[in-house]
């Protein structure tokens, strides 16, 4: 029926207002049918249909029927799956009452904390799009131990890459996923070559599109290498600053629980063992909160006294693991005591290793122990030596 009105509708014909009338129905037909399409998804993925076709997956043969492209098939796959155990997600959806959109974060967020049904479903109702997107976020973000939070970020980092294409008109396309603190750092970078752009631009009577300013700004960072300020004679600037917004509990647990807050503003939840590992090479603002008030503001930059830093560069020549010996690209690691215990950079504190190393004992639960000359690297949880070799 809905295709025989189409095919003989004549907009021009119509009043404005029978207009808007047909385009809220059409609305509504699409949002219920995206519901309806939602509640049998599970059912029709546990067919022998899609095989039947000749389809190598469900996904796949739910990506032909609704003409939309894989990975956004996969995902209704997966909603449809975490519907099973969200009786209330999926009442609200029979009911008309959320968008495609609205379940799709809704049951990621539940499926990983389910009692938080509730609580999306009522923000889903109150709020828009992106606040409901910015909640669901939070929920992911609580987790019950500081190795849940570990390990949460290191699936995102496993998962990091930078992709570029060119699409149909011939235009450079370029997609990235990287971690929160990675992309904040990437922005705070962007940020600051954007408002010079801006600024030169202006200067010269040009008008700039929005986000061309961030395109331009992008391909000058890249372009220009490091130093490329001093080649020019250009003024030097401060390095950016890494603002953190942390609950005051989670920061001194090492871990935010469900209902805390660790987030770089703009741009995500992020570990709070990460911003203690942003320490030795950011400068960063720590916002310690009590719920959502401000308690304190604490710059925790810091930096090795160049002293300190000949000393260690001459003790450690290679990365103290044993058996590995990687010269170049070495991190200062502070094996014996946390920065946020000791708040100093003394030589006895410090052990110059690789990245490889250093991501070990950052994201894999990995220690270095024992000091110099007797080092060793230690596995997670049962202490055994890692074999290096």
């Amino acid at each position: 029926m809905i295709a025989s009105e189409l095919a003989v509708a004549e907009p021009d014909r119509m009043t404005t207002a029978d207009a808007a009338r047909v385009l809220e129905e059409a609305v509504e037909i699409e949002r219920l049918g995206a519901a309806l399409r939602m509640v049998v998804t599970k059912r029709a993925a546990d067919s022998a249909v899609w095989r039947d076709q000749g389809h190598r997956s469900a996904a796949s043969w739910m990506a032909e029927k609704t003409r939309t492209p894989i990975g956004e098939a996969v995902g209704m796959v997966e909603t449809a799956e975490h519907l099973q155990a969200l009786p209330a997600t999926s009442e609200a959806l029979r009911r008309g009452e959320l968008s495609g959109s609205q379940v799709a974060l809704i049951a990621r967020a539940a499926a990983r904390r389910p009692s938080a049904e509730g609580e999306l479903l009522r923000v889903a109702s109150t709020h828009g799009l992106r606040g409901l997107k910015e909640r669901c976020a939070q929920v992911k973000a609580g987790a019950a131990s500081a190795k849940e939070e570990a390990e949460r970020y290191k699936a995102i980092r496993d998962s990091r890459y930078v992709r570029h294409w060119a699409d149909e008109d011939g235009a450079f396309r370029l997609d990235a996923k990287l971690t929160p603190d990675a992309g904040a750092q990437v922005m705070a970078a962007l940020g600051a070559e954007e408002r010079r752009c801006f600024d030169e631009a202006r200067n010269r009577g040009e008008r700039l599109a929005a986000g061309a300013a961030m395109a331009d700004a992008l391909v000058r960072l890249v372009s220009s290498g490091p130093g490329a300020g001093e080649r020019k004679g250009c003024s030097t600037t401060a390095p950016a600053v890494l603002v953190i917004r942390v609950d005051g509990t989670a920061l001194m647990r090492g871990h935010a629980e469900p209902g805390e807050t660790c987030t770089i503003p703009g741009v995500g939840a992020v570990p709070v063992a990460t911003v203690r590992r942003l320490l030795p090479g950011a400068f960063v603002k720590v916002l310690v909160t009590d719920g959502t008030d401000v308690q304190s503001v604490v710059h925790v930059g810091r930096a090795v006294p160049a002293h300190v830093e000949s000393a260690l560069e001459e003790r450690d020549r290679c990365c103290v693991v044993p058996g590995c010996d990687v010269t170049q690209g070495l991190e200062k690691h502070h094996w014996d005591m946390d920065y946020r215990e000791c708040r100093t950079t003394s030589l006895t504190g410090l052990a110059r290793v690789c990245s490889w190393h250093h991501d070990l004992i950052t994201y894999d639960g990995y220690a270095l122990r024992g000091g110099p000359g007797k080092w060793e690297f230690a596995a997670p949880e049962d202490g055994t030596e890692f074999d290096t070799g």
